[in-house]
């Protein structure tokens, strides 16, 4: 598409770069992550009742050959997957993905009616304004270059917020911790009431047959900046992630942990690697990934591209989907409401 300007993000004394920063999560006890799996250091050894506590799974398997303990999740848990579900995920060549390329996404569009998502904005700004953070590294420039590279606007500091009651940190600092908690202690009672509501209705009315709730964690975006470096959430979640997101539109993209992922100028324009699946979240949906989707795909959002246009109302930062043939504009401000389940009792 002509005409077009890329975002770009800038690191204090680092110069113009684009997506250079990695968003890491750190859970406390656990040493190392794999992107599929889980370096226990106890081999087979690890007890049903350790895998459910620690990472939320019924069952694992151990490979020999890469002394990893690898984690799936059981499908029971989720909804057949449906037509309606591939039609909302495209490749990097824009085309809608086949059955045999889910690797396991399911969409449910409309989750919230706009009454609902009113609410639950109201308390996502109340709740992030008490336990809200954001770290010093994680507030990064904002900048608009063209095509070739060269700076045409700057935005200024980024201070994307969330949160979480997993205990974070990044060396001195420490995030705040939520009074809900994390893992096999999350206390579902003390949930922001609207938040809690939404549990009761994945676990209850909506078809899915999940175990105790694991995580809750809010992101929120302001200035039309949701840029998400990938990276695969924590194990410990557990093994079924919903995503509700309000607001604003986006496009959840996900990359193959095991491929080399573009950088620079060419991540806006041709996502991280050709292998990229585009998800389409529209406001108030939800997307659910488990499975491959959840441990063998790393998940993120591109900084997105600016245009101007009368249908637009002027400058407008958009997302590509698949290709540049399908834009979404995006809304200024975006919440996104991250919920893990453990697998069904």
């Amino acid at each position: 598409m002509k005409g077009h300007r890329l975002l770009a993000i800038a690191a204090p004394a680092a110069g113009m770069l684009v997506g250079n920063r990695r968003e890491q999560r750190q859970t406390p006890g656990f040493s190392h992550v794999h992107c599929w799996g889980w370096n226990t250091g106890v081999g087979e050894s690890m007890s049903p009742t350790a895998l459910w506590q620690d990472f939320g799974v019924k069952r694992a398997h151990y490979s020999r050959a890469t002394q990893k303990l690898v984690l799936t999740g059981s499908p029971s848990a989720l909804r057949p997957g449906t037509a309606d579900d591939l039609q909302r995920v495209r490749n990097m060549k824009g085309d809608v993905i086949t059955e045999a390329e889910n690797p396991g996404l399911w969409v449910e569009p409309n989750f919230l009616d706009e009454s609902e998502e009113e609410a639950l904005a109201r308390e996502l700004r109340t709740v992030v304004e008490a336990h809200g953070f954001c770290f010093e590294e994680e507030k990064i420039s904002v900048q608009v270059v063209d095509a070739a590279g060269q700076l045409r606007e700057d935005y200024g500091k980024n201070r994307s917020r969330r949160v979480t009651g997993r205990p974070e940190s990044r060396g001195a600092q420490k995030g705040i911790v939520a009074p809900w908690g994390y893992g096999a202690d999350l206390d579902v009672k003390k949930l922001p009431p609207v938040i809690g509501k939404l549990v009761q209705r994945l676990q209850e009315e909506r078809g899915y047959k999940l175990g105790p709730l694991r995580d809750c964690t809010i992101n929120h975006r302001t200035d039309s900046f949701f840029m998400i470096h990938p990276h695969v959430d924590p194990v410990a979640d557990g093994p079924h992630v919903f995503l509700l997101g309000i607001l604003s539109g986006a496009v959840l993209t996900f990359t193959p942990s095991d491929a080399q992922p573009r950088s620079g100028l060419e991540t806006e324009s041709k996502s991280w690697t050709d292998r990229d699946l585009d998800l389409l979240i529209r406001r108030r949906s939800l997307v659910v990934f488990s499975g491959s989707a959840r441990y063998d795909w790393k998940h993120g959002i591109r900084a997105g591209f600016q245009l101007q246009s009368p249908e637009l109302e002027g400058k407008t930062i958009c997302d590509f989907w698949g290709s540049m043939k399908y834009i979404l504009p995006r809304r200024p401000e975006r919440f996104s409401v991250v919920l893990a389940f453990a697998d069904p009792v």
